[in-house]
């Protein structure tokens, strides 16, 4: 399960060092259809991941996992041989699917198989393995960059590498009756909390994707940096993402959910300040690797929270919907970026701007937090 969880990282990381290679190749498209070859998969899952959910649930979760797989290495390595920009997004959608099915059944493992204090140290062995899987496929995407544009999409083989093993080892669970760590199995599902928790993961992933999906534009015009070099700088975000996620399990037994949440938007926010005000890739990379910190501790905080409140009985459906929301915040991150780099006129503004909302946020949640009528949830 856990290698499983690098698959959802390799998604966009492979591709991103290619992007100004995949742009140069098909320069008659635009810079928003370019980018979109790395966030295309997230629309999909966006738009999939429920359904992918309420399937699990159905015929049984292992077999959608296996399932994901296969069509995670095929659609993943067709973009090797695909010449026009059209058919190359579609195949991203396919492997969208995929991951879909990836990230929804694994999530949904760790709460079936794992119970307590392991299940924590479980999400956050998850986030580590996400964020470790995000350096070597950054890395290696970088290194196969500079051979070609096409050599990153070769690295989704993986995937068919590992379906024996999955197939082998994983089992279907069986009901347990009450879950300990989570809410009545056949209770109602605390919609309001489930919201905020997909809020969350929306949100993170808005501002995670301003680093793949543009800082190798503002490494390769400020700097003329290569390919390798940008996948270095990127992959400082997951590398300090990886250490913050194995750390997470002493941190949530001193701090609250909201606590975890505003220390984190608060490293991210420092983060992103310094890579706007750079004025070296190093320093720049600094910056990438601080706000990794903080992408660290966002997603096994939200991930930890949503499996205590779901249902057993729906759990494979609310991490569908968290699927959704979570890779429906890569899919917007562009879209979102684009009119805010032409109204604000730099990467370096939109990247302070971020920040600002962070900082902005963070202080809000802990102000939110003191008020006696609003308890925060411990973990």
């Amino acid at each position: 399960m856990l290698i499983a969880s690098t698959m959802t990282a390799m998604s966009g990381a492979m591709v991103a060092p290619a992007l100004p290679g995949i742009g140069a190749h098909f320069a008659e498209s635009s810079e928003v259809l370019v980018k979109l070859v790395l966030t295309m998969p997230a629309l999909v899952i966006a738009v999939c991941s429920p359904a992918v959910g309420y399937v699990a649930d159905r015929i049984g979760r292992k077999r959608v996992l296996l399932a994901s797989l296969v069509l995670y290495g095929l659609a993943g390595c067709s973009g090797a041989l695909i010449d026009h920009i059209a058919v190359l997004l579609a195949s991203r959608a396919l492997l969208g699917v995929a991951v879909a099915g990836l990230l929804s059944v694994t999530l949904a493992l760790i709460g079936d198989y794992f119970e307590h204090n392991r299940r924590a140290r479980l999400l956050g062995l998850q986030g580590s393995f996400m964020s470790l899987g995000g350096v070597i496929f950054l890395n290696l995407g970088g290194a196969l960059a500079a051979w070609s544009w096409r050599g990153p999409f070769l690295g989704y083989v993986a995937a068919l590498a590992l379906l024996p093993y999955a197939w082998r080892v994983l089992y279907e669970p069986a009901p347990r009756g009450h879950d300990p760590d989570a809410a009545v199995p056949h209770a109602p599902t605390p919609l309001g909390r489930v919201l905020m928790a997909y809020a969350m993961g929306l949100l993170c992933m808005l501002l995670f994707y301003m680093v793949p999906a543009q800082l190798p534009f503002l490494l390769d015009r400020a700097y003329q940096s290569s390919p390798v070099a940008i996948g270095v700088a990127v992959s400082g975000a997951t590398v300090t993402a990886a250490g913050a996620s194995f750390a997470y399990p002493r941190i949530a037994a001193r701090l609250t959910v909201a606590s975890s949440y505003a220390l984190a938007m608060f490293l991210v926010g420092a983060g992103f300040a310094l890579v706007s005000v750079a004025g070296s890739y190093a320093a720049t990379a600094v910056g990438v690797a601080a706000s990794g910190l903080g992408f660290g501790l966002l997603v096994p905080n939200t991930t930890s929270w949503l499996m205590r409140i779901a249902p057993e009985a729906v759990r494979g459906r609310v991490f569908g919907g968290f699927s959704s929301t979570f890779f429906l915040g890569q899919f917007l991150s562009p879209l979102a970026i684009a009119p805010l780099t032409l109204w604000l006129a730099s990467l370096r503004a939109v990247y302070m701007a971020a920040a600002l909302l962070c900082c902005l946020l963070a202080a809000a949640i802990l102000i939110a937090a003191a008020i006696p009528a609003s308890r925060p949830t411990r973990h």
